[in-house]
């Protein structure tokens, strides 16, 4: 009977240490934010990681204060100076430089008197850059406007850089619409 009872342990042990083993697991948890792309620059690579979503509020705030042709908001939504390009500025597609809030808002006034632009996003994507201050939102939307009395649409694509909160600088990268027949 002892014997039983001893072959009976070993057998419930051996079963312990059989589903002990099967349940183990091993880790292959990703790293924490891990690298979802990189910006080259003259220094080499750095990598780019997601970033706060919240950005993406404030972009979506941002171009719906556009619509709105909400001048205040713009103005409140736009950083007077960052740490890593200094004052506000926008890097527009045809090559030129708008810089500082007041000549971004200057320029908006006009814009919108003339041809009534609306934005259409269908992307955005928010980044950081190891290394940078601020943060990245990188977003496409069609841009739809009224050019003497004729209805033009872009597809633009916007580097909106942002930091603490702020937008403070934006490249605009565009290309024409193709028209549908």
């Amino acid at each position: 009977m002892k014997k039983t009872i001893t072959m009976k342990k070993y057998i419930l042990i051996l079963l312990l240490v059989v589903f002990t083993y099967s349940c183990e697991t091993t880790s292959t948890a990703p790293v924490d934010n891990p690298a979802a792309g990189y910006l080259a620059t003259a220094d080499g690579k750095s990598d780019a990681r997601d970033a706060d979503p919240a950005n993406l509020d404030l972009w979506d705030n941002y171009i719906e204060a556009h619509n709105n042709q909400n001048l205040d908001a713009i103005r409140e939504m736009n950083a007077d100076s960052t740490q890593q390009f200094g004052g506000f500025r926008i890097f527009d597609a045809q090559g030129g430089v708008v810089e500082g809030v007041d000549a971004h808002v200057e320029r908006l006034s006009g814009w919108f008197q003339a041809e009534n632009p609306k934005w259409n996003t269908f992307f955005s994507y928010t980044m950081k850059v190891d290394g940078q201050v601020g943060e990245w939102v990188i977003s496409g939307h069609v841009l739809t406007r009224n050019v003497n009395g004729t209805e033009v649409s872009t597809y633009d694509i916007v580097d909106a850089y942002i930091e603490d909160g702020k937008i403070g600088a934006f490249w605009v990268y565009q290309r024409e619409s193709v028209p549908q027949e």
